[in-house]
């Protein structure tokens, strides 16, 4: 890290008060205070300190981790995947197969080879299989809108733990906001949405 390039300054903020911490440059070592309680010694936040050493070096552990978490599901959602496109094409010749089963009966009817009864009943049965049909055509076509959002999580995740980019890229393409809490807990608001899977 270059001097002075302080990776998450503008974007840490008091958890308990929700101001943002102030960047402090002062001392021997670097760090984020939060301001908007120091005269209240009552607050939960009063003299709130984190050193930017040990948030920067918090925070790139838990991209890392989160990194590491996503590329694993994203293998088995490829694997998902492969097998959810041969059963969407099932689905699909399935449906036509049973519409046109039902326009036969439907012609049927005209023709007066079959009564209304039978008619109402048979496609009341066709009707209901397409609709089944139909429900698991829809909710396979989901889960592959949620594989590309996994896939761009994938990729974000390769570019995290690979050398392409730099910790002030991957900071900025993810982290919104880094909150902190008293006992240097913290949580982070993600700008990439999926990142986390927690």
């Amino acid at each position: 890290m270059q001097p002075h390039d302080y990776l998450l300054k503008g974007k840490i903020v008091c958890g308990t008060c929700g101001h943002a911490m102030i960047f402090s440059n002062t001392t021997l070592e670097p760090m984020y205070r939060c301001m908007s309680t120091h005269a209240d010694p009552t607050s939960a936040c009063h003299k709130l300190k984190l050193y930017t050493a040990e948030v920067e070096e918090a925070v790139m552990t838990v991209i890392k981790v989160q990194a590491g978490i996503i590329l694993e599901s994203g293998k088995l959602s490829e694997l998902r995947n492969d097998g959810s496109r041969n059963q969407l094409t099932e689905y699909e010749k399935q449906i036509t197969a049973i519409s046109e089963q039902r326009q036969s009966v439907y012609e049927q009817f005209i023709t007066g080879e079959i009564d209304r009864e039978t008619y109402r009943s048979v496609k009341a049965d066709f009707t209901t299989q397409i609709e089944r049909l139909k429900s698991m055509v829809a909710a396979i076509k989901q889960s592959e809108a949620d594989n590309r959002t996994q896939k761009e999580m994938t990729d974000h995740a390769r570019a995290v733990l690979g050398e392409a980019l730099t910790p002030r890229e991957i900071l900025d393409a993810l982290i919104d906001k880094v909150h902190v809490f008293p006992n240097n807990r913290i949580e982070i608001s993600w700008k990439a949405t999926g990142f986390s899977t927690s």
